[in-house]
């Protein structure tokens, strides 16, 4: 078992065999009975015996069902990258779920738009060695802020592009609350903002971490990081101009001018470095389809 674990008010650890669970106590009883500790079983799931509903990421995450009317989604830590074909799901040292579950449960202590995890799963597999997945409850009509606005195509009509300014906004006054609350995202990227009705969320939030006060260095980090994303899927065809990236970062800095001067700053010392990570987008497409795998290694 994990040692020196948090666990948020309203959850308790549990260990079954191999694995340590940090379960929210109202679904207890219900996730025990699913045998979720096994959660390779439902990564392998046969889909017509068992047919999960699948959710993508860097891997398939399913859902399954867990009460009438709700859903379970059950996330799967897996590297990225080049690790990806050599270490795949296995890490070493550390509790990456409990502590993912932990800094969610203080995002929406913070009345922060998140999903609600339901339970942690470290799985130990030898030695210092372990799997982990989290569990959040589904939000079966939201869509990540990619597929939001894909909608839209190249020439919104009116209409559609009063709602697109607005999501811009939204979503700028979203993390400006996340950064003024000292959280620092650790991936912050157009797949972890989802949509649900007119209302941004933002999710996953594997090696993010709070400070009492977030530096600017570390602000314009994650601003960076989510410009990339930007760049990166503006170049596969997603109808992102400069004016949407401008309204989202006005509504950011709002009125603090040396949040607007650093920002002005870094984006315009930051396009050399796209070509970098140009290359590496390129890597990572041929890691994830496969024709860089395991198998050539």
């Amino acid at each position: 078992m994990p040692t020196r674990i948090q666990i948020p008010h309203g959850f308790a650890l549990i260990q079954r065999g191999k694995a340590s669970l940090l379960v929210r106590e109202d679904y207890k009883d219900l996730l025990l009975r699913k045998r979720v500790e096994d959660f390779q079983n439902y990564l392998r799931a046969d889909v017509r015996t068992f047919p999960p509903t699948f959710f993508h990421g860097r891997t398939p995450h399913p859902s399954i069902p867990i009460r009438e009317g709700e859903r379970v989604v059950i996330r799967q830590y897996v590297h990225g990258g080049l690790l990806r074909a050599l270490t795949q799901n296995l890490y070493l040292l550390g509790s990456r779920s409990f502590e993912e579950l932990a800094i969610t449960e203080e995002i929406r202590s913070c009345g922060i738009p998140t999903l609600q995890p339901i339970a942690a799963i470290h799985q130990s597999v030898l030695g210092p060695l372990y799997r982990a997945c989290l569990l959040t409850l589904e939000l079966p009509d939201a869509v990540n802020l990619i597929q939001y606005l894909q909608q839209f195509g190249s020439h919104p009509s009116p209409q559609k592009l009063l709602l697109k300014r607005k999501m811009a906004r939204s979503a700028g006054l979203l993390l400006q609350r996340f950064h003024r609350s000292g959280f620092f995202h650790g991936d912050l990227q157009l797949k972890n903002i989802l949509v649900l009705g007119d209302e941004p969320l933002l999710i996953d939030f594997d090696r993010s971490y709070r400070k009492e006060v977030l530096s600017i260095k570390e602000r314009m980090k994650n601003l960076l990081r989510l410009n990339r994303s930007v760049e990166k899927w503006r170049r596969m065809g997603v109808p992102i101009s400069r004016t949407d990236r401008w309204r989202f970062f006005l509504a950011y800095a709002g009125e603090d001018r040396s949040i607007r001067t650093a920002m002005q700053t870094a984006i315009q010392t930051c396009a050399v470095r796209h070509l970098f990570h140009r290359c590496a987008w390129t890597i990572e497409d041929l890691v994830g389809s496969g024709q860089f795998g395991a198998r050539g290694l």
